[in-house]
């Protein structure tokens, strides 16, 4: 939600990350800045989740102050190179060059640009049959943090949008899964649920996602109802 408030009670929930969605919301650059002041203080690495592969999308999130971008539509080695770039200053990369925020964030410019590219997290998101398909040429990319596993859109790619729990897109998680493995590449994936997280941690996952914002209010509503309906 593109609220600073939110961000705020967010920010107090001492998780490990909090990723700031910026494809699935209506977060302009304006808002993601304020909804990245709020999340300053926070324990919790923050990493946005960018609106494209683009360049331009990368570079505005770390310029702002994000510690990381997830980045969305990885179907291929060439794009997972070109978000490496993008996040990464040269001769790493060649991200470009105005981290107006973030470089006053955490000393002095001279401090940022001697740690960035070491401390910058580039996890991108494998989230169609075309990036499976390819996907151990994908995770020898150099630079890369990590690589989650979007499961809606993989359902989608693979024609089961109303069962993302389809076992045909169960086992094209686990090629993910088993090639992080093999290349020693972290591996994460978006649960949302308690008993998908510890299946996915069995299966090596070491970034999971346990709920949202929105998905708060939801289960807030649902639970005020169930006992409003006990008082009827």
């Amino acid at each position: 939600m593109p609220d600073p408030f939110v961000a705020e009670l967010m920010a107090r929930s001492q998780m490990d990350a909090l990723i700031v969605d910026t494809e699935h919301s209506a977060m302009s650059a304006e808002q993601l800045q304020g909804v990245l002041t709020a999340l300053h203080p926070s324990d919790s690495t923050v990493i946005v989740r960018v609106a494209d592969k683009a360049d331009v999308y990368i570079k505005h999130a770390l310029d702002l102050g994000a510690e990381g971008v997830l980045v969305p539509g990885v179907s291929s080695k060439a794009d997972c190179e070109a978000v490496v770039a993008s996040s990464l200053y040269a001769p790493r990369g060649n991200r470009g060059f105005g981290p107006r925020r973030a470089s006053r964030l955490y000393g002095t410019r001279a401090d940022y640009l001697a740690r960035a590219n070491d401390n910058i997290a580039v996890l991108a998101m494998v989230e169609n049959v075309a990036g499976v398909d390819v996907i151990d040429e994908i995770a020898t990319v150099d630079g890369l943090s990590g690589l989650f596993v979007g499961v809606g859109d993989l359902a989608v790619s693979m024609g089961h949008i109303l069962d993302p729990g389809a076992p045909e897109v169960a086992e094209a998680v686990s090629v993910v899964a088993r090639s992080c493995a093999r290349h020693k590449v972290p591996f994460g994936v978006f649960t949302g649920t308690e008993a998908a997280a510890k299946h996915w941690i069995s299966q090596g996952a070491t970034l999971v996602t346990m709920g949202s914002d929105v998905g708060y209010i939801d289960a807030g509503i649902a639970r005020t109802r169930e006992s409003w309906a006990t008082l009827s």
